[in-house]
């Protein structure tokens, strides 16, 4: 049985503009998937076609040349069309192949993917790895699929069907580490990185917050399930010895969720003394640090943390169930700085029942905490999450196609006072007033340690200067 495993080129969907700035990152998820088959005897193969910049002779031939069994695309929303033309090229040069397709937007629409894409045969609903097994099983022994929890397929009729949703790993220590062997490692990178080779590590999976604009309670669950310190240590012992890594990205949504545990990371990682620098750039929370933790991380080898804020409104934190205070928000990001920690905040625009007043209010909100780094984006509706529903039932989606939902696109509906014009020209000062402050230009050339990391600062100023004046057409 061979199971090739890919992750589209989202290049492909970005603009020109987005391009120049947009991180190419290692597929985690794939690669665990791949260790864990890997572990029980499947023959597996990884394409990041993102990380190839890849074509379409490109991934007809890659995927012809495989010679694989069961072929397994990883979706986002703005990928699923790219998946799409996968799984129809796998079937024209590997007609016996079965196809399968799974993450975020398959889990929220199995019976819409299948409904939509004919070349696709199973869709893999949330967790993958155990799903992934059995039905690589199934295949190679010729059983029904009927019997695998958490998946969508056609029966004998054609008829869509679903089974059962299948129970969250709980024990994420038993889980192999990624596969980072098979995948092409010299081609990762992202702005603002200080040191190569750098990798991304994931030490905990699951949310138990109930923000509106987000859907991963739909793929991770609410529960949140952590791995043991150790582990989390032995998988850094992999990347510092095996793999060189210098800089480590933790892509956590919830890393300091548990203080205990992240003083227990901490430790160990002061008694390693590794020349290696580490940061959150996923976005912790507010609520979940204290100054001593920040500290601690700090002499750990943590050299930035980024916050997901979101707003500057009191109203509008509350309408999206952020669970946090702006309060909270102003001491975390002063702790941070105390503990002399690099500062990153992500916001949104179009969030519920914001107007002109509450945007004003979060980039000014922005430019009073003075973070290192600011990220403004128009929210994008996310399928699964509760206010793409009310924004699908109640206000505008101006498109239906899948590969427009992306963060770099234009806005993509109206909801209220939440106008298309209006977002766009929030976007666009929010970037002008925030960047091109002397203090944050001196403060940007100053965290520069290598000429890449310089020239990638350059590459993301200029695409926000491009974006402060107006989206590229």
């Amino acid at each position: 049985m061979k199971v090739l495993l890919i992750a589209p080129n989202y290049l492909k969907v970005y603009s020109y503009v987005s391009e120049e700035a947009t991180m190419i990152l290692p597929p985690l998820g794939l690669a665990y998937i791949a260790s864990y088959l890997r572990a029980n005897g499947i023959d597996i193969q990884v394409l990041d076609l993102a990380a190839l910049r890849s074509n379409e002779e490109m991934e007809k031939n890659l995927i012809k040349n495989s010679k694989a069994d069961l072929v397994a695309m990883a979706a986002t929303t703005n990928t699923v069309m790219e998946a799409y033309h996968l799984a129809k090229i796998t079937k024209e040069v590997l007609p016996k192949a079965k196809t399968a397709v799974g993450g975020p937007h398959p889990t929220m629409e199995p019976i819409r993917t299948l409904k939509e894409c004919e070349d696709i045969d199973y869709c893999i609903i949330s967790e993958a790895e155990d799903i992934m097994l059995e039905l690589s099983r199934a295949l190679e022994n010729n059983y029904s699929v009927k019997t695998i929890l958490g998946i969508s397929y056609r029966d004998e009729f054609g008829v869509i069907k679903v089974t059962p949703t299948r129970p969250l790993i709980q024990d994420l220590d038993k889980l192999p580490f990624p596969a980072r062997d098979l995948l092409p490692l010299n081609k990762y990178w992202t702005p603002g990185v200080r040191r190569y080779p750098f990798m991304t590590l994931m030490s905990s999976r699951g949310c138990p917050y109930s923000c509106t604009f987000c859907s991963n309670f739909r793929t991770q669950g609410k529960q949140f399930r952590f791995r043991s310190p150790e582990n989390v240590l032995a998988e850094i012992d992999e990347l510092v010895n095996k793999y060189g890594v210098k800089e480590i990205n933790i892509i956590d949504d919830n890393f300091t969720f548990m203080p205990q545990r992240v003083k227990e990371i901490c430790d160990l990682l002061i008694q390693r003394n590794y020349d290696l620098i580490l940061k959150t750039g996923n976005g912790i929370r507010s609520d979940r640090v204290t100054l001593p933790m920040l500290k601690h991380m700090k002499k750990a080898g943590f050299y930035l943390v980024a916050f997901g804020i979101e707003s500057g409104n009191p109203e509008i934190l509350k309408k999206m169930r952020k669970g946090e205070t702006k309060e909270q928000i102003k001491q975390s990001v002063k702790w941070a700085k105390q503990a002399g920690l690099i500062t990153e905040g992500f916001f949104m625009f179009g969030n519920e029942g914001e107007g002109r007043e509450q945007m004003l209010q979060t980039i000014e909100f922005a430019k009073e905490l003075d973070l290192n780094i600011a990220q403004f984006q128009v929210y994008t509706p996310v399928p699964g999450s509760p206010y793409y529903e009310k924004i699908a039932k109640e206000g505008k989606v101006f498109s239906q196609k899948w590969e427009d939902f992306n963060a770099f696109n234009e806005p993509l509906f109206e909801y209220g006072e939440s106008k298309y014009d209006l977002m766009l020209e929030m976007q666009q000062r929010a970037y002008r007033e925030y960047y091109f402050r002397p203090r944050i230009i001196v403060k940007k050339l100053m965290e520069v340690r290598n000429l890449k990391q310089f020239n990638a600062f350059v590459k993301a100023g200029m695409a926000v200067a491009k974006m402060s004046m107006g989206k590229a057409t």
